[in-house]
């Protein structure tokens, strides 16, 4: 029996029962959680939602919070198009402020474990039901997941000095306060569905990494998150932008668009909240130009990293984070250290072809540039033999474990920044719980994809790839070029069982499944691949260097 009619504190709801394996599990689509944010709540603090009579037939999604389309629908070669948007895309409104539950409950009170997920896209793109986050396999293993749609680019996070003026000196950061609007609605109203206000998680691929680290460091979430899965990048050492810088990129963006920041000075913000959302978010502007990204305010974003705001947490944040073979930029360059960094499209992360190493002499000319003194220190060459077939492949592995600059597609996607963070904070806080897993495992393509950018030889485990085995969506024909294998359906439901402990517990492991090494143990994580294995301590020549390399780009020892 599924749990029927819910009644939250806005009104009465019906979802959707599911079918099949499925059986019992309801779906409610499109709960507001806030008011509409449009008119005179554009770049304002969410509001409460309207509250209504009667039953709300929650059974639609919401439309996706407004963003540039043509990124996804003019670049069919991208995998991210490909991947996971390859249906026509949802329509799109400023009244986004949405969420969807999937529960298996019977009745509430029941106090499943909660996971708030937050969809990726950076903070300028996507939507709360990708195909890949279908949550019915976690709630299928007692999660009650919530997917959180929220604002996104200039309307989630653009900074002006009028705006500060207006909100007490401070402004952007909307899209978190979004995420925090909707922690207060799970805490007062999901154990109506089952759900416990006080073993909530929260997680996210991408940019909803950010969302989630976020929203738990926030003071106003009050330690109410308990944990976070942070997929395919934890964004531990990239500094916020400050409120002078946030607002300085705030005018430019203004500038871009073709409307003077000294016009808006003159003539107050009526008019720009007034302006259609098309002329805001024109197509024209490219992706690098768009706003997308929290700024440190000193409130809700109280740091400028977020390891930083971890270390002065006064509660313990248990965090699972993954990265992946294939994503890191192997010509990551210095900078980037906030929003409004230009993407690298050079760089091998997985999403296009460019630029690559070509042979073993380009090979050791680019890692000896890299690694200056430790390069004849540890005899790299020695350590590290490549011929020209295998130069390139081998580059974006080394650059995965970590050899690799700081960026936004880069050191921060590699799997020691993630074991380096793990010791840190287990050393600063040893009541929380650390776990960090490096996705390998290649994914299939249809035969008329080799030799394209789509080739598992040129997208290896490309950024977002675990998304599918996490919540162990794979399904046949689904997306049409991936013919999903046994392997495939094996380590889905494997990493999805991980997953649901970890939501459940902070703690991964359980009966019939491969030992998960502790984060803050020595170093420890697990390769998940066909074959899972877990790792502890610097094994060998090449994991002291990659260590040593990583330890002096991110200022710490551990």
């Amino acid at each position: 029996m599924a749990i029927g009619i819910v009644e939250t504190t806005g009104g009465k709801v019906r979802g959707i029962e599911l079918k099949g394996r499925y059986a019992n599990i309801s779906e409610f689509r499109g709960i507001p959680y806030a008011a509409p944010p449009v008119g005179a709540l554009r770049w304002k603090a969410p509001q409460d939602p309207a509250k209504w009579d009667g039953v709300r037939a929650c059974d639609a999604y919401a439309k996706m919070a407004f963003q540039k389309t043509a990124y996804r629908e003019h670049q069919t070669t991208r995998v991210t198009n490909l991947e996971h948007y390859y249906m026509p895309m949802p329509e799109m409104s400023e009244d986004c402020l949405y969420l969807n539950v999937c529960t298996g409950a019977q009745a509430a009170g029941e106090k499943r474990p909660v996971l708030m997920w937050y969809h990726g896209g950076g903070l300028t793109m996507g939507h709360s039901h990708e195909i890949q986050d279908d949550p019915s396999e976690l709630a299928l293993r007692g999660i009650v997941v919530v997917n959180v749609a929220q604002r996104l680019g200039p309307f989630g996070y653009l900074s002006l000095p009028q705006l500060s003026a207006e909100q007490g000196g401070k402004s952007g950061n909307y899209g978190l306060m979004d995420q925090l609007k909707a922690l207060d609605w799970v805490t007062e109203n999901i154990e109506a569905f089952g759900g416990d206000p006080g073993n909530i998680a929260a997680g996210g691929v991408s940019g909803g990494t950010w969302k989630a680290a976020a929203v738990a460091a926030a003071p106003a979430s009050r330690g109410r998150v308990r944990r976070i899965i942070a997929q395919s990048v934890f964004r531990c050492f990239m500094k916020y932008a400050t409120m002078e810088e946030a607002e300085a990129q705030g005018e430019e963006f203004v500038r871009n668009i073709g409307l003077d920041p000294a016009r808006i000075a003159l003539d107050g913000l009526d008019g720009l909240r007034a302006m259609p959302a098309e002329r805001i978010l024109g197509d024209a502007l490219p992706r690098d130009h768009v706003i997308g990204d929290m700024c440190f305010d000193g409130d809700l974003v109280p740091c400028r990293t977020v390891l930083e705001t971890y270390e002065k947490l006064k509660w313990n944040v248990d965090i699972m984070s993954s990265t992946t073979f294939g994503e890191a930029d192997v010509f990551a360059e210095p900078g980037g250290l906030h929003y409004f960094a230009h993407y690298k499209t050079k760089g091998g992360a997985g999403f296009d072809a460019g630029t690559k190493i070509e042979s073993a002499a380009e090979f050791y000319a680019h890692f000896k540039a890299l690694l200056g003194g430790q390069y004849e220190r540890h005899n790299f060459e020695s350590l590290v033999k490549v011929s020209d077939a295998s130069a390139w492949r081998t580059a974006r592995w080394l650059a995965s474990l970590g050899l690799t600059l700081p960026g936004k597609a880069s050191g921060e996607r590699t799997l020691m920044k993630h074991r380096v963070a793990n010791m840190h904070l287990g050393k600063l806080h040893p009541g929380a719980n650390y776990y960090s897993y490096f996705f390998t495992h290649i994914l299939p393509i249809a035969p008329e994809y080799r030799g394209t950018p789509m080739d598992p030889e040129n997208l290896l485990a490309f950024h977002g790839s675990d998304s599918w085995f996490g919540f162990n969506s794979l399904r046949d024909g689904v997306p049409p070029h991936r013919p999903w294998r046994g392997e495939d359906y094996s380590l889905a439901a494997m990493l999805c069982d991980y997953w649901a402990n970890f939501v459940a517990t902070g703690n991964p492991n359980g009966k019939n499944l491969p030992e998960w090494p502790a984060g803050a143990d020595n170093y420890g994580w697990l390769e998940a691949s066909a074959r899972p294995a877990g790792h502890r301590g610097l094994e060998g020549a090449l994991d002291r260097l990659v260590h040593e390399f990583v330890c002096s780009q991110c200022g710490l020892d551990d």
